[in-house]
């Protein structure tokens, strides 16, 4: 089994360019720091009128729930979140399992 863990992020307004910029090279690197990440994609939003204001995402793929359960704690996800944190207005995460 394959887990899919997509995150949607929407910016706030006053977000730059280069901050926005700065958050998907934060998590670009994630991968070199958290062995559980098998892989990941980042990339922004292509508009659709369901697609509820969100601006860029990244899907992540973990081999088992426990190795999103050894992501979810640790120190270079954490460090990610606070990171990012003041740039993000709203953010939707959503995992799947796929065989």
């Amino acid at each position: 089994m394959t887990i899919h863990h997509i995150v949607l992020y929407k910016f706030k307004p006053e977000a730059t360019p280069e901050q926005r910029q700065s958050v998907k090279d934060s998590v670009n690197a994630l991968p070199s720091q958290i062995p559980a990440i098998q892989s990941l994609v980042t990339g922004e939003t292509v508009f659709n009128p369901l697609g509820h204001g969100y601006d860029a995402g990244v899907i992540f793929l973990f081999e088992s729930v426990a190795k999103l359960n050894e992501y979810r704690p640790h120190k270079a996800h954490i460090d990610y979140q606070a990171f990012s944190a003041p740039y993000i207005d709203d953010k939707l995460i959503f995992d799947i399992e796929t065989a």
